[in-house]
């Protein structure tokens, strides 16, 4: 940017004085200091010294623009990977919470099928105590083989 502005104010300052110097000896004023009076100066001269006063005035603002710019610019890409590291902690969040419910559910299922099993060896038990009492074979529910007593 500075560089853009520097080359605009040096075009300025030629066609200025390309602009005064054609003018010729109509064109001419006073300037008084407070101190001092100079006297039968050229306009274009007035203008051009006008505008690079105030040209060297804003300089420095100009470049401070361009320095805060730089900072903002470095706070928006810090905002913004903070952004992106929470979004990331979110999802790692979220799949942890997944694996956890999953590892209930096989766990529930676990316990379910063992007590399915367990129903079933009690059943197996009474069934097999009925027949022991009724003199019928008896079934070993560890292994399953029959014993005749």
């Amino acid at each position: 940017m500075p560089v853009k502005l520097i080359g605009t104010v040096i075009l300025l300052i030629i066609v200025t004085i390309f602009c005064g110097l054609n003018l010729g000896e109509s064109s001419r004023c006073d300037i008084n200091l407070l101190f001092y009076t100079f006297k039968n100066i050229p306009v274009f001269f007035t203008v051009l010294l006008s505008f690079f006063f105030g040209m060297l005035v804003m300089f420095p603002f100009t470049i401070g623009n361009a320095k805060r710019k730089a900072a903002l610019k470095e706070i928006e890409d810090k905002a913004r990977e903070e952004k992106r590291e929470a979004k990331e902690e979110a999802k790692a969040e979220a799949l942890a919470k997944r694996k956890a419910a999953q590892a209930e559910r096989e766990e529930k299922k676990q316990a379910a099928q063992a007590e399915k099993e367990r129903k079933e060896a009690e059943k197996r038990a009474l069934k097999n105590a009925k027949e022991a009492e009724n003199g019928v074979k008896i079934v070993n529910p560890a292994n399953e083989v029959p014993v005749i007593k």
